[in-house]
């Protein structure tokens, strides 16, 4: 964990750039509070058709959700060390709106609509970057639980360093996101 404000920006973690429109980052960048993470469309994404894996939308999403923790200074493999906790997926709703190809520039944009005591709750929006088309939309109830027990994970409160660095990235109320 570290102690830099929850809008830094990793190594990994780059801003959009004008030329571009965007730069590849290992884990994508941040756009005000809402995390973007780009990834192309693979031949084991998809079906014979070339069409993308209903279920393949869930890997992205998780890809994006894990990118969005270490662009926000989340260290998912220290907390899994000590204190031996980490996020849990509670309940996902997905929308499947249009299909993804082979060759696709795709991107997903994460945004934390509530920060609790011990969960959150993001939209994910899996987006076509060179159409604009919105191909599917999550959202995603996250707990925080201990792992490291003898006995079924148990769910417990948010440290506070990573608390404070979620805080800065909670979407307004009522805002629509992308």
């Amino acid at each position: 964990m570290t102690d830099k404000p929850p809008h830094h920006r990793s190594a990994d973690c780059l801003s959009a750039t004008p030329d571009t429109g965007f730069e590849t980052g290992l884990d994508g960048w941040f756009d005000g509070i809402t995390h973007c993470y780009p990834l192309r469309v693979h031949y084991e994404d998809t079906d014979a058709g070339g069409i993308v894996y209903h279920a393949q939308y869930l890997a992205f999403a998780e890809r994006g959700r894990s990118a969005w923790l270490r662009c926000a200074g989340i260290d998912q493999p220290a907390l899994l060390a000590d204190p031996g906790a980490g996020f849990v997926v509670r309940r996902i709703e997905i929308a499947f709106l249009a299909a993804a190809r082979l060759g696709a520039t795709i991107e997903v944009r994460s945004d934390l609509l509530r920060l609790g005591g011990a969960s959150v709750k993001l939209q994910q929006t899996v987006k076509n970057i060179e159409t604009g088309h919105i191909l599917a939309r999550l959202f995603v109830d996250i707990g925080f639980a201990m792992l490291r027990h003898q006995t079924a994970p148990r769910a417990c409160r948010l440290p506070a360093a990573v608390k404070s660095s979620l805080a800065g990235l909670v979407a307004p109320a009522g805002t629509q996101t992308s």
